[in-house]
Order: C-alpha cells, then structure tokens, then sequence
C-alpha cells in the first residue's frame, strides 16, 4: 500500500539535481519496474463506465479517476474504453436532469456493452438502479464512497459497496502526540449533512480525551472560522474535518479550504483526507481517494479477467486509512518525526544524493552536471539582474512619493529616534531633518500631549497593531503643529505618517466663533424684540417700591408711627428690589459676551426662567402660556444662556405664527418628558399657521423664512446649538392645527453636584 501511495507523489528536488539525476538514470541502465500484468488482448475489448455523482473538478473525482485510470490502463483495458461520466446530480438533484441524462446514456451506450459500471456516491447507483435499470440490467456494479447508514436496495444485481472508514480517532492521536501539550482542540467543519455526519463521528471519537477541550465551529460562517482559527492560542491544534458548505449557505472546495487554514492558522492543522495534503495540512491517518480508485480498478480486472468471480469477492470493498504527513509541515512546525505512527507514509521529503545511489555514474554525469548547473546559475544571474532592476524602479518610484508628498511620513525606532524623514517635515516644523534626528523625537512633542505619544510608542512596541492618534510638535518658531498620526510597527522599526491639522482646526475655531457671534447678535436681536415686556416687569416693581416708600414717609410722619407697618413696608420694597434686579440679572446674562460655560442644568428650570422673562402683558396680551413639566427630570450638562435662546427663539416664532389668530387659540403648550434614562426631551407647541409641507426640509437652512421681517437665521443656530450639546431637534405640525418642535438632549449620568 505504501508503494502504491509513494508512486503518485511528488518530491521536492531542486531543478538542476532533479535533471542530473534523470539522465544519469537513463544512461546507467533499466530501472526496476513492476512486474508486468498479463498481455492486455484480453481486456481489450471490455468497456467500464464511471459515474460521478459529483462535477468533474472536485478533488475527490480527480483522485479517484486517477487511481482507476492508471490502474485500468496497466490491467490492459485500453484508454478509449474507459467511459468517465460527471453528471453533477447533487447541485441539480431534480427529475428533469436525470431523465435527460438517461436518455443521454441510451444514446451512447445503445450500440456498445457496458462490462462494469462503477458509481461514486449514492446518486450515481441510484441513477443506475432507478433511470437506468434497463439499459444496464445485468451489469455488475462497484458503488464507491457510499455513507455508513446507507442501506442498499434489495435487488437481484451484482454490487459491491465500499462504505469508506474515517479513522478521526487515529487522527486526534496523531495530532495529541506530534504536539505534546496540546490542550485544545479546534474542529473546522460545515453545515452540510455529510459535513455534520463526520462532526457526530468527531464528538464520539473526543469522549476519548477527557482533558482535552474540543471546540466545533461548523456554526460559524467561512469568515468567522478563519477569524477564530487565526486567533487560535498556544497548545491547540487544528482537525479539520470537512467544509461542503457553511452555515452561511456558501458552498467551498476542499483544497482551497485547507489552503487558507493553513495560511491564517498560527498553530498546526491536521486533515482526514489524501488530498489535503501538500497544501498545508499536516497529515493524519488518512482517506485515500486515489487508493480506493486504485483498489476498484484491481477488482474490476480480477473480475473482468476471470481471476475472481463475484462469489469469491466480499460484497464489500475495504480500503483502509493510511497515516499519511507532509514532511515540509513537519519541519514547518518543528515537529519530531519518530513521534509518527509506525508505516506512516511521509511525502514532499527532500530526498539525498543516498536515496538516489543506482543512478549517480562517473564522468558523463558530471559532465551534464556542469553543463545543467552553468545553464542553470546563467538564468538564475538573468533573473537576478532582472529583479534588481525592478527593485531599482519601485525603489525610486517610492523615494519620489516620499519627497513630493506633502504628508510628513518618517522611519523610526522603538527608542524614539527618528531614522529617516521626508522633506514635508523640514516645511513644517522648519527644523532640518538632522536637527530633528538628532534628538528624541519625544522632545519636540507638547508636554501636555507626552504621555499620550509615549503610550502610543509602547503600545507599537509590544502589541504590533496599527495606531492612530494626535499630538503637538514644536515648531522652530515656538509655535505648536497640531499633527495627525498613523503609524505601523515592522519588527523594531515604526514606520509613520502625520498629516498637520494646524490650519484645519484653525479654520475649524474661527467658524466656531463667528457662529458664536452670530448667536450673541441673534440674542440681542431677540432682547430687542421683548424691551417692552422687559420694560413692564421692571417697571412693575419699581413702582411698588415708589408706593412704599410713600407709604413709609407718611408713617413715620405721623405722631404715633406704627413700627409694625413701618416694618412690612420695608420688606414689601426689599422683595420688588430683588425682584426687579433678578429680571436684570437674567436679561444681562442673555445679552452679555462671553464663552459658552457648561453646567449641570435643571431643563425645567430653564424652561421657567424663560418665562418670567416674557410675561409681560404689551407682549403676550391674549397669548396663554402653558407649562407640563415632567417632575423628577434627570438634569443635563450645557450652556444655560445658549439653551435659554432656544426656547425663547421657539417661544417667539410660535407667538408670531398665532399672530392672527383668534384670542381662544392662541396659546402655547411647553412640556418635557423622559422617554428612557439616557435622553431628555422639551416640546414647544403652538396653535398657529403650521409649516408649510413643501418647504418643512428646509426649515433649518440659513436664510430660509416665512416671516417678512425675519433673517432666517434664528431655526438654523437654535440647531447648531442643540447639535453642539449632542441633541437634536425637529419640527412637525399638528394634527388639530399648528406645529411642535421638539428638542432632545442626552441626559446627563454623572453625579449633578
């Protein structure tokens, strides 16, 4: 069996040797070979026909026509006899592809005889048995690769059925002995009910191994599976099993699979099947397919011949697991080969000049060697020179990236040297490259930003994953850079790249003040609007105090003053002092220019500072304001004048759309509620006009207005408030008439003291 296997498999021999060796074997004689079979007249006029169930290309038909094309050929059936059919029945399992394929085979085979008809996979013989029973009805039938559970039909034809065995204990021990230590076990399989039979087949062979965790990711898409593989730890391998199709529904090729297995894989992976092999897997105790085709094709010449009849065959063909490993992976993983079970067949070993002794001969040899290895160093200096020559290319290619782009790109070191730098630094900062090599780069960051570089630096150096930051480099001037960072380790060197935000944030401060000024104008407007009403409750107590006072003097005219009276008079004045002073203090922190101070707010309490500022009767005369404040309102963090100027700006666009309306309606329905723990939110809700529907989109433009005395800017900085608290805002109209805008603020978490 090891003969058989060893003959179908390729070494890996450098090229010059491989051709030395071949003509010293061609001049040193005949090559011990096989015996020979039996003169192949005898089977020269037999016919076989090959039934995949599955297309052509899958790696489990290639091998297995290999196996019974080579051995058919050496039996002496000749090449133009062997009939290979892919009828790809799995993919297309409906009754329309199976009558047309029957028809197709009563075209061929209605002028030749079938002697032996060999399926694969259960399909192919029920396609024989049911579409075909009259057109083969006394032909024998070898039916390879058929599941354990499958039961055979009661029929009167001659089949032999190979129910292929899947040695996955074999192949756990092998694994838990080549890597000594191994405490988990990773099981790469699909969705597919082939693929979830061997999974069931795994679990019980794992019972074996109590302290040994074995994970089984055939939930998991292809993606995920390669994900959790590439992230396997230290101590675990990998058993991959069979992946016809994930969970996901996608369907994937053995080979390919176990390619990329191999490739993201960090720790060893091990396999069930031959193919497999060379293509990362390890190996394992293995299913041969170009065995099992080799092992049919023995039996159909035996038969054929009339060396054996079906009563001296067992009725099942037996072909067991090989251990079988890929020496390359072997020396890939450091893995020791006396820990291999005994007979294993190791392939891909670079083999010695000992190994090949019968062919090494003298001078002619050498001679050709000499010639085959100056030939041989002639291209390899071609190909050499050429290959420097392209890298000379990209080098200077990438040389002029590096100096025209106005990126400041460098190569440093984990000490915090700077190894090379652009010329965009130079244009930046106005240091030269030199004067910035020569120090640490640490000492041109801002101190504020160090601990912050130094943690980025370390964290490059010990964890190898792409970083992003920002930090400030002194400039030459003084000055600061506000710079931009992506940077990658490569082994002990950071290569980075910065983008100077200097200019950008710049700009960014500037427009943030100009819209901050044009809040302030938009408040004083708003100020300007309510000088009426603030002129009435300013007056309002003033002239309580002037009453009072009065009052006061002729009291304490008189002969007898009441004290008592004297005394409640002062208070009366005292109180409309405070009051009318609040009503100042509230109008000068509106009106005054200052930066935005954030606090922890009560909303309600906002709210109702608003409107005592705007009750006053020249303003509101016939307007009813409402409030529903919702008790136990979590507090919110924000600037109070700038959140005060949003509801006022809401308060007075509703007034003006009532402008016209009747006395009854013209009222407005302030109210807050807290949908949930993190938000809190404050409706403000008018009987007016309402929005126009065509024009509600652009409600929050610049300059966009529906009031012929408006600037359109009072909506789109209420806005821009609201989004610089981290909230938003809307407007919507009523279904009884009139609109609501509503504003929702995130509340705040932290402690309110």
């Amino acid at each position: 069996m090891v003969q058989e296997l060893l003959k179908d498999r390729e070494f890996s021999i450098r090229p010059h040797i491989f051709f030395i060796l071949l003509i010293c074997g061609l001049l040193s004689g005949p090559i011990p070979t096989h015996a020979q079979t039996e003169p192949q007249n005898a089977l020269a006029g037999k016919n076989v026909l090959i039934l995949h169930t599955l297309e052509s290309i899958t790696p489990l038909s290639l091998e297995t026509n290999r196996g019974l094309s080579d051995t058919l050929r050496m039996g002496g059936i000749p090449v133009a006899n062997l009939f290979f059919e892919s009828m790809d029945l799995r993919r297309n399992p409906g009754p329309e592809l199976r009558k047309l394929l029957a028809e197709q085979m009563r075209l061929k085979w209605s002028h030749r005889k079938a002697d032996m008809v060999i399926t694969v996979y259960p399909e192919a013989l029920e396609f024989v048995l049911n579409d075909c029973r009259d057109l083969f009805p006394h032909v024998p039938i070898i039916a390879l690769h058929l599941p354990q559970d499958f039961m055979m039909a009661e029929t009167d034809r001659r089949i032999i059925g190979h129910f292929p065995t899947y040695d996955i204990a074999g192949t756990i021990d092998n694994a838990l002995k080549l890597v000594p230590g191994t405490k988990r076990v990773y099981v790469v399989s699909g969705a597919h009910k082939i693929d979830k039979w061997l999974e069931d087949q795994a679990r019980r062979a794992s019972k074996k191994w109590e302290r040994v965790e074995f994970l089984y990711l055939s939930h998991m898409p292809l993606e995920d599976i390669l994900t959790t593989v590439s992230k396997a730890p230290p101590g675990s391998v990998i058993l991959y099993l069979a992946l016809t199709q994930d969970v996901a529904g996608k369907s994937h090729t053995g080979l390919g699979l176990a390619h990329q297995l191999s490739q993201v894989s960090t720790v060893p992976v091990f396999g069930m099947f031959e193919s497999a092999l060379g293509y990362g897997v390890i190996g394992g105790t293995l299913v041969s397919w170009n065995l099992i085709g080799k092992r049919a094709g023995e039996l159909v010449i035996d038969i054929l011949k009339g060396v054996k009849t079906f009563d001296d065959v067992p009725a099942v063909l037996d072909v067991p697991s090989v251990p079988m490993f890929d020496w390359r992976q072997l020396r890939r993983w450091n893995l020791s080969e006396s820990a291999l079970p005994k007979g294993s067949v190791v392939i891909n070993k670079e083999p010695t000049f000992w190994d090949f002794r019968y062919y090494i001969i003298g001078g002619l040899a050498f001679i050709l060697a000499q010639f085959l290895l100056i030939t041989s160093l002639l291209l390899q200096r071609r190909r050499t020179r050429s290959a420097e020559e392209s890298l000379s290319e990209k080098t200077q290619e990438l040389d002029q990236f590096f100096t025209v782009t106005s990126d400041l790109l460098c190569i440093a070191n984990t000490d915090g040297y700077f190894l090379r730098l652009n010329p965009a630094w130079e244009r930046a900062l106005g240091y030269s490259r030199e004067e910035l090599m020569a120090k640490q780069f640490f000492e041109f960051v801002h101190p504020d930003d160090l601990v912050r570089t130094e943690d980025a630096v370390s964290t490059l150096a010990s964890q190898g994953k792409v970083m992003y930051f920002e930090n400030r480099y002194r400039a030459k001037d003084g000055t600061y850079r506000w710079l931009e960072w992506t940077a990658a380790p490569v082994g002990k060197l950071i290569y980075a790249g910065a983008r100077d935000l200097t200019e950008r944030l710049k700009t960014e401060s500037e427009a943030r003040q100009r819209r901050e000024e044009l809040a302030h104008m938009t408040r004083i407007a708003t100020m300007g609007e309510l000088t009426t009403s603030l002129a009435h409750e300013i007056n309002q107590p003033l002239t309580a105090i002037l009453s009072n006072a009065e009052a006061a003097q002729r009291f304490l005219s008189g002969n007898a003053p009441d004290i008592s009276e004297v005394r409640q008079i002062l208070e009366d004045i005292v109180r409309d002092d405070r009051r009318a002073s609040d009503v100042v203090r509230k109008v000068r922190a509106l009106v005054k220019k200052e930066k935005p101070h954030e606090e922890i707010l009560d909303l309600n309490e906002t709210i109702q500072e608003v409107i005592s500022l705007i009750r006053g009767e020249s303003l509101l005369r016939g307007l009813s304001i409402t409030m529903e404040l919702s008790q136990g309102l979590k507090r919110i963090r924000g600037e109070r004048v700038q959140l005060q100027q949003v509801i006022l700006n809401l308060i007075l666009n509703g007034a003006a759309a009532m402008r016209n309306s009747p006395s009854g309606q013209r009222k407005i329905i302030l109210r807050t509620a807290m949908p949930d723990g993190r938000t809190v939110k404050a409706f403000v809700t008018d009987f007016g006009t309402g929005i126009d529907e065509k024009n509600i989109e652009r409600l929050f433009e610049p300059f966009y207005t529906t009031k012929p005395e408006g600037l359109g800017m009072g909506l789109s900085i209420s806005q821009t408030i609201i989004k610089a608290h981290g909230g938003t805002m809307e407007a919507s109209n009523n279904p009884e008439g009139g609109a609501t805008f509503a504003l929702t603020l995130p509340a705040h978490q932290g402690d309110a003291s």
